[in-house]
């Protein structure tokens, strides 16, 4: 049974981590076209291997959101977001992936998967958290394949996985 409101510490600790990194990031995301800080960070070279110039700031705008609704009295409200985060950040393990950087480079957005699924196991139980991780990374896997641009030299060796032209691209065209 879903509890209505968690009164454990750790749960709040690890939504006071999420939220103080998730500001930060936020404004990093926002700021993106102007700073070029991510993009610069991450060898993201949008079209050419990355994502669509519009994702950064509809992120950070996202991610603002996400780190006020982390404290709402809603246990939905709360949920909600950390499904958002557990999605966001496996979805950033992907892209890592998919640009073919290093495989440790998907260790920090991780970190934000595992505090997603202990914050819903101590606010639900420990198989809603497995299911809604595994639902959640599904869901980040098809949205990488849609929204990351692998670079051509790993979409002709197949290992950006496609050897094709790129879901959106192919999309818009």
């Amino acid at each position: 049974a879903t509890k209505t409101m968690s009164s454990d510490p750790l749960d709040f600790a690890i939504r006071v981590c999420e939220s103080t990194a998730f500001i930060l990031h936020g404004i990093l995301g926002i700021t993106e076209p102007c700073t070029g800080c991510l993009r610069g960070a991450f060898q993201d070279k949008g079209s050419s291997g990355g994502m669509p110039s519009w994702f950064w700031p509809a992120a950070g705008v996202m991610l603002l959101v996400v780190a006020g609704a982390n404290f709402s009295n809603s246990n939905a409200v709360v949920l909600s977001a950390q499904a958002y985060i557990a999605a966001f950040h496996a979805g950033a393990v992907f892209y890592h992936l998919l640009l073919g950087h290093h495989p440790a480079s998907g260790c920090a957005p991780a970190v934000f998967i595992v505090m997603a699924f202990i914050v819903t196991w101590l606010r639900t139980n420990v198989l809603i958290a497995v299911m809604g991780t595994f639902a959640c990374t599904a869901i980040a896997a098809g949205l990488s394949k849609i929204l990351v641009n692998p670079p051509n030299s790993l979409n002709d060796t197949g290992m950006g996985g496609t050897s094709q032209t790129h879901l959106l691209n192919q999309a818009i065209q």
